[in-house]
């Protein structure tokens, strides 16, 4: 096949595809994860590893060893071998010294010059050969002599677990104690950090699924992190007593990650808790077995079960990655892929068929799964953050849209409304140019076509008709509620038309600019209060004999307690009478006058004397928006 139909079938098929993107990243996976396994740990300078080391067998016969040494344990054998090294301390130093063994199984105890220093079944870690742990202890002065001294290690197993001693390292603390150290973070603080993770992922997806419980995978891998976490704590005890329920918990745990792998894969499997069959051999084992029968059961079931369920889900995700193409799929296989690399070298090493020494790497293998969990729910979490600020940003999109629509139904609301409120202007104004500019052109008329007309007459109205007129153009003009500048054309008319009558204006302004707006002032208000005004004044003219008018502008209470503006046009002339004027026919036009002022929601109040008149117009608070409703 040429590479061209080979290029073309990989094509037509996209699985195929998507397989030989996947096969070989798990070879990268398992390459890496060997790489690891191999790399050589910290060790002391070869000046301090002891040499010449001398093994105690079973049957009591000695033998020359070199390290390291494995020796197979069988059923009858003696739990413990003797291993016995010199050293020799220079005379004149004066270090601490020390005795480190790098690598053991599965437990020791060390004698120097026949004094016990040191004993790791006294520790936490006693039995727990996957730990890889290694051991230091400090020699006492009062042991150590200057020369020669003998170290003797006793290896402790039981069967069917084979005796293993790496080496035996002795010298001053400083030189040996930053491979232990090293040693340490690698098998026993990334663990612990590890497990601290282990145990807050649990309770974050516990969390999500009590919240979202249609999240079964979050769930299903809750329940298997809570009792892995149940586990570690259970083997922290180190009773065989607890082995049971640990191996119980060993296989609860590798069973619910099948059906939360079901569960992320979309796959369905209703017989997945048939895996659960190897639970109740370790219950039995537990409660009728001795504990040979216990460790047994341990060590035969344990590990393949763990390795079964460890395929299943690995085949899960594969499958998931070679037909989806999953990216999640694609991560959780991988990490698959490094747990049961580390598994099958921990088979290996256990059956003695790796040569070197015997390291167990399942352990920290198994953090590649919460690695990989965490990695997607990272990125879970930022694609959620994603979509809702994509959403954010649509949202922003559909507000500033409805906002633009909005101000577009404002704009069209307050153009209709502009027009309405300008048509009705309009006809206000051709009302007033109707009922005054209209009623003098019409007299006009009148006179001019009387016979023997007289021209003064004619003039005077022709003169009136203008100053109407006026009134009306001054009354449009845009004064933003200002009723001071309102009145400024109608001040500066009247005072020349005063003067002309040796009349003098007294204007008088008794209040601030503040009482002076108004900002429902509109260009009909201001007619009806300048003719208010203008009839105030025409009145005081013709029937007064006047010398001075005053128009005084002032705040008084008004009749809800609150400041009311006050516009009043008094004269010091001669006063009359108010009740034979308001029944005379000419009533010096009081009638219209209280009309007015009703109209724009005004209080029209006159008081006459003998020595004077007072027109007083108490301006509302608010005007009205239309003629009468104030």
């Amino acid at each position: 096949m040429s590479e061209t139909e080979a290029a073309a079938s990989v094509e037509r098929h996209p699985s195929l595809r998507k397989a030989l993107l996947y096969l070989p990243l798990q070879l990268i996976a398992v390459l890496a994860a060997v790489l690891f396994f191999s790399v050589d740990l910290p060790l002391p300078s070869e000046t301090y590893r002891l040499g010449a080391i001398i093994r105690s067998d079973s049957d009591g016969r000695e033998h020359d060893v070199a390290l390291p040494d494995l020796v197979a344990t069988r059923d009858g054998d003696k739990q413990e071998l003797a291993y016995t090294a010199t050293f020799e301390r220079p005379a004149q130093s004066r270090e601490v010294w020390s005795i480190f063994i790098p690598r053991f199984i599965v437990d020791v105890r060390v004698l120097v010059n026949g004094v016990e220093i040191g004993d790791t079944g006294a520790d936490p870690s006693a039995g727990k050969a996957q730990l890889n742990l290694p051991f230091l202890t400090i020699i006492p002065d009062t042991v150590l002599r200057p020369g020669p001294n003998e170290v003797q290690i006793a290896l402790i197993s039981d069967p069917p677990i084979a005796k293993h001693l790496e080496a035996i390292y002795a010298g001053p603390d400083r030189e040996l104690r930053p491979s232990y150290n090293a040693r340490l973070r690698l098998f026993q603080t990334l663990p612990l950090i590890f497990f601290a993770w282990r145990f807050l992922l649990a309770l974050l997806l516990g969390m999500i699924w009590l919240s979202r419980r249609k999240e079964t995978a979050y769930g299903l891998l809750a329940l298997a992190l809570v009792a892995g976490v149940i586990r570690n704590a259970l083997f922290s005890f180190g009773s065989v007593e607890a082995v049971p329920l640990i191996g119980v918990l060993i296989v609860v745990e590798s069973v619910l990650v099948v059906p939360f792998a079901l569960a992320q894969t979309g796959y369905r499997s209703r017989w997945w808790w048939l895996l659960l069959a190897p639970a109740p051999v370790f219950l039995v084992a537990g409660f009728i077995g001795d504990e040979r029968a216990i460790q047994y059961s341990f060590l035969l079931l344990g590990p393949p079960t763990v390795m079964a369920h460890a395929v299943i889900v690995w085949s899960l995700f594969t499958r998931s990655a070679i037909e989806k193409g999953d990216g999640a799929s694609f991560l959780m296989g991988t990490a698959m892929t490094i747990v049961m690399a580390g598994m099958g070298h921990d088979l290996l090493a256990l059956f003695n068929l790796l040569p070197g020494g015997k390291y167990f790497y399942a352990s920290l293998s198994y953090s590649a799964i919460l690695i990989a969990f965490g990695t997607l729910l990272a990125a879970r979490f930022v694609q959620a953050l994603n979509r809702i600020d994509g959403f954010a940003n649509q949202l922003m999109v559909k507000i500033t849209e409805a906002e633009q629509k909005l101000r577009q139904s404002f704009a069209r609301e307050q153009a209709r409304d502009r027009a309405e409120a300008l048509a009705q202007e309009r006809d206000r104004l051709m009302r007033d140019l109707h009922d005054g500019l209209g009623g003098q052109l019409v007299r006009i008329v009148a006179l001019s076509e009387r016979h023997g007309s007289d021209t003064g007459k004619i003039g005077e109205a022709a003169r009136a008709a203008l100053k109407d007129l006026r009134l009306v153009i001054d009354a449009m003009e845009d004064v933003d509620g200002d009723l001071l500048l309102a009145l400024a054309s109608w001040r500066e008319r009247t005072d020349m038309q005063l003067r002309a009558h040796q009349i003098t204006l007294d204007w008088q302004v008794r209040t601030t600019d503040m009482n002076l707006t108004f900002p429902e002032l509109r260009p009909w208000h201001v007619i009806q209060i300048v003719r208010l005004m203008d009839e105030a004044v025409t009145n005081a003219v013709k029937h007064a004999v006047a010398k001075t008018i005053s128009v005084i502008l002032r705040t008084a209470e008004g009749a809800e307690g609150a400041p009311a503006l006050h516009i009043t046009i008094r004269d010091d002339g001669r006063g009359f009478d108010q009740a034979a004027a308001t029944t005379a026919s000419t009533g010096f036009g009081l009638s219209n006058m209280r009309k007015r002022a009703m109209l724009c929601g005004a209080t029209l109040t006159i008081d006459s004397g003998p020595y004077g008149t007072a027109v007083d117009i108490a301006l509302p608070r608010i005007f009205p928006a239309t003629p009468g409703s104030g």
